[in-house]
């Protein structure tokens, strides 16, 4: 791994707009944990929970809320929020990646008819006819964009992405290795015991400042348009299915799968492994626990779990519930041997 850059202390109070307290000319190399950080590490105190570990922490710089109150032999940077800061730093110290050389390789292949000025065209590379690909957007090794896809500005697709066409992608989209747009949706009709392929002519349509993980697919539509909103972002390995809507500002978590026709909300959160029914509608800024699956619609603002997902507070009832079962069951066993003693003794005395 290749060394990481260093900064002073007061260089990245300086660029974080914070305020410094203790040595600025304190050296940061790396990020660590509090419990795990060194002298030439950076560390962070996001939340009240972790005072115990920094005071023991060796970290040499450490972000901290404004309020906080620390040792002076500390080197702190007091910023508003330190987790977001913390986004800032590794930025700052994170090796950039490795870009692709603007202009097309003579390795790549590109229809005489596409439009790619201003883009970087890594080998290997394939953009079919009429396809068009923004300026400053980069396509890594290997990448397939089909006929009569667009492709917006500084957007990058990682390598042996598929674009499949008639796709549109917006400005800073960014998708990650072997995902696929626009495959067939997965849609047939059975007659006679044999499945018969409903044919998929609609398309993807992904907005602005999207990110979409490895391996995630995104169906085309059967007709109309499958849609990922505005600043959504996606895990790797999730599935959704032929013309699902997915609102802005979303979060979808890894091995999640969303059946065809369902609607989602801006704001929402599908934690891993949830499944939602087609045809469904998740309201706005709608929570989805772990391994749940939706089976009905979802009102704004609700924190839904279990399977079927319901409402938290019932699930969490239900569950202490559960959990009181055998001891329930040994109290109705006792109950019932002594209704058959109290019942046998009656039955002596007749």
């Amino acid at each position: 791994m290749p060394d990481l850059p260093s900064i002073s202390a007061a260089e990245l109070a300086r660029r974080l707009g914070g305020t410094l307290s203790g040595d600025g000319a304190r050296v940061v190399r790396g990020v660590a944990p509090l419990d795990e950080a060194g002298l030439d590490d950076l560390s962070w105190l996001g939340s009240a929970s972790y005072l115990p570990k920094f005071a023991t922490s060796r970290a040499g710089v450490v972000l901290v809320p404004p309020e906080c109150e620390v040792p002076p032999d500390k080197t702190v940077i007091r910023v508003p929020d330190p987790d977001l800061a913390l986004c800032a730093v590794l930025r700052c110290l994170a090796p950039p990646p490795e870009p692709v050389p603007l202009g097309v390789d003579r390795a790549a292949r590109v229809a005489p008819d596409a439009v790619v000025d201003g883009a970087c065209i890594a080998p290997h590379v394939f953009v079919g006819a009429r396809a068009v690909v923004g300026p400053g957007t980069q396509l890594h090794a290997g990448v397939y964009v089909g006929a009569d896809s667009r492709i917006g500005r500084n957007c990058v697709l990682w390598p042996n992405v598929v674009v499949r066409e008639h796709a549109t992608i917006g400005d800073r989209v960014i998708i990650h290795p072997n995902a696929t747009i626009g495959a067939d949706g997965f849609s047939y009709l059975e007659r006679g015991g044999k499945h018969h392929k409903i044919p998929q002519i609609g398309r993807v349509v992904i907005e602005d400042d999207v990110e979409i993980g490895a391996g995630t697919c995104i169906d085309r539509a059967r007709s109309g348009v499958t849609r990922i909103g505005r600043g959504t972002k996606i895990d790797n390995l999730v599935q959704i299915g032929h013309n699902v809507q997915v609102g802005e500002d979303c979060i979808i978590v890894g091995q999640c799968g969303i059946a065809g026709s369902a609607t989602l909300g801006n704001h929402v959160v599908l934690a891993g492994q949830v499944g939602v029914v087609d045809h469904l509608r998740i309201g706005h800024n709608v929570v989805v626990a772990a391994q749940s699956c939706v089976t009905h619609d979802i009102p704004d603002g609700a924190v839904v779990r279990g399977m079927p997902a319901e409402d938290d507070w019932e699930y969490r009832r239900q569950a202490v519930g559960i959990r009181r079962l055998p001891k329930m069951i040994e109290q109705l066993r006792a109950l019932s041997k002594r209704v058959e003693q109290l019942e046998s003794a009656a039955n002596d005395r007749a």
